[in-house]
């Protein structure tokens, strides 16, 4: 067994605690979790949970989670299982150390999930200093390491040439994978492209682009726009501003995996337009890709979201102002038939679930054979 350390509470929405989960569910082990000691348990999962879960409970320092003295972050630390911790995130960081200090042969691996952007005025500054900080100790704590995509893998082996590095793109989970695999065939587009946004509506995911680039298409398009956060006000506004009441635009808010499935069915195309590395691996392209839609990412150097939903029916760019560009090739009828058909294809191919429990196997058992010798 495998015991695994994250900054959130499994198995929730978000990719990091997408990819605990099912690791979790094939590993076996206990996935341990910081959470504020404020926060109000919530015995509602949106996925079944076969593996034990323990909080440690923490005090919120500023943006860090600091965990409290507790037998449970006790029996993390002196565990001698082995120890895999989801990085980026500070507080694991360190958590990963300690353990690391304690019992210096126990083994660690690390979860690459995402570079921190380091352009300017892109990243505060303590985001960038913990990430140089983290480059110049992971030698000293990790012997492996597992990303998610070809790309991060490229970026990771130039700065960790001696550390095994395995490519473990995400995944679905299978009663996911099957609802979205039953959609039938799209149809193309006839009187209005139908585009979706799913995720948190922060500065990152960039809506605001979306917008702008369906704003300056001449054919007529809907947008859907599916989740929550601290930008939804400003985007409605920005959205009215900008377009007017009398186009078709739609905030649904935080919604049910049965209706943000709804939204995909009806669907002909998603968008992801974050704009920055942070954003690594897209878990609603997937979700797009299965339901047999293509998914449209941008390109950034520390980044795989392009990778994951690339396809060959519809070359671009993958840059911002390429996007509206983009969506208007969808309005041809055969390249959209073989878009949806490569999409669904790629996803099946790459990331379906069979899939990546064979890689998932594979990369255990070859771990297991290389500590034992």
């Amino acid at each position: 067994m495998i015991v695994q350390l994250l900054r959130e509470r499994p198995p929730g929405y978000g990719g990091v605690e997408r990819v605990a989960h099912q690791l979790a569910s094939f590993w076996g082990g206990a996935v341990f979790s910081l959470a504020p000691a404020d926060q109000r348990p919530d015995d509602r999962d949106p996925l079944t949970v076969s593996y034990r879960r323990v909080s440690l409970k923490s005090i919120r320092l500023s943006r860090l989670y600091c965990p409290l003295p507790s037998r449970s972050l006790l029996s993390l630390l002196f565990d001698s299982s082995p120890l895999h911790g989801h990085l980026p995130s500070p507080e694991v960081l360190i958590l990963l150390l300690v353990a690391k200090a304690i019992r210096p042969t126990r083994r660690i691996s690390v979860h690459w999930h995402s570079f921190l952007d380091e352009r300017p005025g892109r990243s505060p500054l303590a985001n960038i200093t913990y990430q140089r900080i983290a480059f110049l100790l992971l030698p000293l704590l990790a012997d492996s390491i597992i990303t998610t995509s070809p790309r991060l893998k490229s970026e990771l082996k130039i700065l960790f040439p001696s550390i095994r590095i395995d490519v473990l793109p995400c995944s679905l989970d299978l009663n996911c994978e099957n609802q979205l695999l039953k959609i039938q065939e799209r149809v193309p587009p006839e009187s209005y492209l139908h585009v979706a946004f799913i995720g948190r509506l922060d500065s990152y995911k960039r809506v605001d682009w979306l917008i702008e680039a369906l704003e300056s298409m001449p054919s007529p398009w809907k947008l859907s726009v599916v989740g929550d956060g601290p930008k939804r006000m400003q985007l409605e506004s920005y959205a009215i501003s900008s377009l007017g009441c009398e186009q078709n635009i739609s905030f649904y808010g935080q919604v049910t995996e049965e209706v943000k499935f709804n939204v995909l069915a009806a669907a002909h195309v998603l968008v992801l337009p974050s704009d920055r590395c942070n954003e690594a691996f897209g878990i609603v392209q997937l979700e797009a890709m299965a339901s047999g839609i293509p998914a449209l990412a941008f390109k950034y150097s520390r980044s795989g979201m392009a990778w994951v939903s690339e396809i060959g029916a519809l070359p671009w760019s993958h840059q911002p102002q390429d996007l509206a560009y983009a969506l208007s090739k969808l309005s041809d009828q055969d390249l959209y038939r073989r878009a949806c058909q490569e999409s669904r294809s790629r996803y099946t191919k790459l990331f379906a679930n069979q899939v990546w429990l064979e890689r998932l196997r594979s990369i255990t058992t070859e771990r297991a054979a290389e500590s034992s010798r």
